[in-house]
């Protein structure tokens, strides 16, 4: 019989260090009949821990390919339904993709990036810092009148002149981030004319002396629509985070108003703030 949780000892009493062996099929299903059911917990709890501590442990690497469902739930003794349970929960928590047809089946995910959305050190910058490779592609650029989300954020009167700029950020080579840029055109003449697949923060404070200072951001949950789950590359109605965020420099001048699209699956999102020392 086999806890979920001797995963760890089991490799500790074999003297393996993280990275140093992985599990094969035949072994993944050999764990899978010794596992044992506690009655006081739902079994697919008990799976998901199982699987999700052989992640944790290295001992499934990222690309794994787990057995096929009615295998793997023939080996534990339970139903598909509640195999799927276990596995819909690793998906949603990023560790697991899932994928149909010829050559499709249960995948162990990369780990994911972690994103600081209170750091304005950039995006490229802590994608590169999280997992040591970062690009952007331009989905579009265009210098037209801000539309009334944009205007009210930017504090610009109605028909004033903004620069769009659309991109897919990408980790690694995954596409995580979908971004819709828009700058005062007053305040960065000539905007679109610069390398826009790089720092737009970096050309806003170098080129202009205007880099953002502070921002506020608007969180809400949401499910991927059609267009931007193409684009993300996931299924529609897989759950996303939009944020809206509006970047201000030192003295106070909004710079930037972006409505951002993000995949919850392959990014960490956190946010991290500092106690007023006056106690308010």
């Amino acid at each position: 019989m086999l806890w979920f949780g001797s995963v760890i000892s089991l490799k500790i009493s074999l003297g393996l260090r993280e990275g140093d062996r992985k599990i094969n099929i035949d072994e993944l299903l050999e764990q899978a009949q010794m596992l044992t059911f506690d009655a006081a917990r739902p079994a697919h709890q008990t799976i998901h821990g199982w699987l999700a501590e052989l992640i944790e442990a290295g001992l499934l690497p990222s690309g794994s390919k787990l057995p096929a469902e009615r295998q793997l739930a023939g080996a534990l003794g339970i139903s598909r339904m509640t195999l799927r349970q276990a596995l819909d929960t690793l998906q949603h928590e990023g560790c697991l993709t899932r994928a149909v047809g010829r050559g499709g089946g249960s995948f162990i995910s990369e780990p994911r990036a972690s994103v600081d959305i209170s750091n304005l050190m950039g995006l490229s910058a802590q994608l590169l810092k999280s997992v040591h490779s970062a690009s952007s592609r331009l989905l579009g650029s265009e210098t037209g009148p801000a539309g009334r989300s944009a205007a009210d954020a930017l504090q610009l009167p109605p028909g004033a002149s903004v620069h769009r700029i659309r991109r897919i950020r990408y980790a690694a080579s995954t596409p995580v981030v979908l971004e819709d840029s828009h700058f005062p055109a007053e305040l960065f003449p000539g905007l679109l004319g610069h390398h826009l697949t790089g720092s737009l923060y970096a050309v806003l404070g170098e080129q202009y002396g205007l880099a953002p200072f502070s921002s506020t951001e608007e969180l809400n949950p949401s499910v991927a629509g059609t267009a931007n789950s193409t684009l993300l590359g996931i299924t529609p109605s897989t759950p996303v985070l939009n944020i809206k965020r509006t970047a201000l420099s030192e003295d106070g001048r909004p710079v930037e108003y972006s409505e951002d699209v993000i995949r919850t699956d392959r990014l960490r999102i956190i946010v991290s703030g500092r106690l007023d020392p006056s106690g308010k």
